[in-house]
């Protein structure tokens, strides 16, 4: 039986804020506190965004090292 896509979503999105290190329950906590689903999607990516940027710009640094 296939999963109803709000619930798809959801462990879409428990996923994604959990490789960015939010807990579940700190997700939780920061929408009953009333930041709406999509400031947090943003903060995800946010994050997502800045972990891989320190990574990008040591590998284009590193062309200046002789």
């Amino acid at each position: 039986m296939r999963k109803p896509s709000l619930e798809i979503a959801i462990e879409k999105l428990a996923i994604a804020g959990e490789q960015v290190g939010f807990t579940v329950e700190q997700m939780i906590q920061l929408l009953s506190m009333g930041l709406s689903v999509e400031t947090l999607l943003e903060l995800i990516a946010w994050r997502l965004e800045t972990m891989h940027q320190p990574l990008a710009a040591a590998t284009s640094l590193s062309c200046w090292i002789v």
